[in-house]
């Protein structure tokens, strides 16, 4: 899970930090780090769960409830 970055001859250091950011946020690495900064109780872990899957039901099915008006409102024209 190391991750390598070789610096090329004459690079700029912005250019290869920008690419060892890139290799991190891929591996998930700063994610991780950030879920990991201080304990959470199994039940909250539960309770945010479910509130995210209860979120992302409800965007959905706005999404096709909005899709759903907008086929009947140009078949109505």
């Amino acid at each position: 899970m190391a991750i390598k970055i070789h610096v090329k001859k004459y690079e700029p250091i912005d250019k290869a930090l920008k690419r060892l950011k890139r290799a991190m946020a891929e591996e998930g690495i700063v994610r991780e780090l950030k879920e990991n900064m201080y304990f959470v109780k199994p039940g909250e872990k539960k309770r945010k769960k479910s509130d995210a899957a209860r979120k992302r039901k409800s965007i959905e099915g706005r999404e096709e409830r909005r899709s759903k008006h907008s086929k009947h409102s140009k078949h109505s024209m």
